[in-house]
């Protein structure tokens, strides 16, 4: 049983993360997707960095940790929020979250594929199935009746899970052996460099409508929401969780996602949820209690009584 801080912290990072989905509806409005990532990353970094001065933990200087950042920064950061912000100028929020639970389930089958200790149980595969399928009710039955903006922005939100779980992989054979927040700010840093020539290539220089005083309010939640609260102190939490409930109840942070997002579409931006989408996040959720054995857990503990 998760103690109440755990619970605390997993509800906080969750309530980061579902907010961080409307925070980027809202800065599409005003940067291109690519210039957006680029805020979000060089904000975060910023904070990130002043927080490991503040508690006087210095970044390794050898070269292996900053190209292994390197990748990590790429595979965690730069491509997956590139891939989803471009993906919600299609989609909305609560529907991105939603399609972004299937990280998990693709963190699974590639965790199988390159780490010895992750081998695929029944109840993993059962678990992956039942949430693959759930995504694919929450795109829709039939998706090509459909926009082609929309279907293609769904396609890179998914495309963006599959980066997430090669990142997994990779921060736990290449930077487990740092502190955890050393890796988030040296990959931080390392994504926020790369974002800028990026976004000078595929959209040229930013809008400078956000400077103008009209707009600077909107800069300022921005930064605050999704640079500071959605990745600065988004992934300390993060390893904070891990660290106190394990990596099972961690799966719980991509139940609760969805249901922030969703509810901060519906009541400030008056977006109704389809009963798809509704149906695809109940099989979302199910296929993550099965493979993760939660269910099986409970059916035991209470034979047992």
């Amino acid at each position: 049983m998760m103690s109440l801080r755990a619970w605390i912290y997993l509800l906080l990072l969750s309530s980061f993360w579902g907010a961080s989905f409307y925070f980027i509806e809202v800065g599409l409005e005003h940067l291109s997707p690519v210039w957006l990532v680029s805020l979000r990353l060089i904000s975060g970094a910023i904070c990130l960095c002043a927080w490991l001065t503040i508690t006087s933990v210095s970044l390794p200087y050898q070269l292996a940790f900053w190209r292994d950042c390197l990748v990590m920064g790429v595979l965690n950061n730069l491509a997956p929020f590139c891939l989803i912000a471009w993906g919600q100028l299609s989609v909305t929020g609560g529907m991105a979250s939603i399609l972004n639970a299937n990280t998990a389930f693709i963190g699974v089958l590639v965790s199988a594929l390159f780490l010895k200790t992750e081998p695929l149980r029944v109840n993993r595969v059962a678990g992956v199935i039942i949430g693959v399928s759930g995504v694919a009710v929450a795109i829709g039955v039939n998706p090509l009746s459909g926009e082609t903006g929309s279907v293609w922005g769904q396609l890179a939100i998914v495309l963006a899970t599959l980066f997430y779980a090669l990142a997994g992989v990779w921060g736990r054979v290449r930077l487990s052996s740092y502190q955890a927040v050393q890796g988030a700010c040296g990959m931080l840093l390392c994504s926020a460099v790369l974002s800028v020539p990026l976004a000078l290539l595929l959209s040229g220089q930013p809008s400078v409508s956000l400077l103008q005083s009209a707009h600077l309010g909107t800069l300022v939640v921005l930064i605050l929401g999704i640079g500071l609260l959605g990745t600065a102190m988004a992934y300390p939490l993060y390893f904070k969780v891990l660290e106190l409930a394990g990596a099972s109840n961690l799966l719980l942070v991509t139940i609760i996602v969805p249901v922030f997002a969703l509810s901060l579409d519906a009541l400030l931006l008056g977006q109704l949820v389809s009963w798809s989408a509704m149906a695809g996040f109940g099989l979302v959720a199910f296929g993550l209690s099965v493979m993760d054995g939660r269910l099986y857990h409970r059916k035991d503990s209470s034979d047992s009584r």
